[in-house]
């Protein structure tokens, strides 16, 4: 499986709504087929998406941290933060090589 189909199970898993469109639009800042055509073709994502999603989760982590101490909020900003390091991960991965 490839990190990209790794990242949207991850995402499908805190937000079950999202959809293959909404995470290619709203998390990689790509055009709403980039999910399909990459998965369809056997691709992963490209540093630049993968820049994109990490900005992304950590913007929704914090947001969803701030001004408020509601646990369930906490709880999905951690999930964010999870993906955020695995993506992390996935980056030095793609560099180094």
């Amino acid at each position: 499986m490839s990190f990209m189909e790794h990242a949207f199970n991850e995402m499908k898993a805190i937000d079950p709504s999202i959809t293959s469109d909404q995470f290619s639009r709203n998390w990689l800042n790509k055009c709403s087929s980039y999910y399909g055509s990459y998965k369809a073709t056997d691709r992963d994502m490209t540093i630049h998406a993968l820049i994109c999603f990490l900005n992304n989760l950590s913007t929704k982590s914090s947001a969803l941290r701030m001004n408020n101490d509601d646990p369930f909020l906490h709880k999905k900003a951690e999930q964010y933060d999870q993906l955020k390091q695995q993506t992390d991960k996935q980056i030095i991965q793609m560099l180094n090589r």
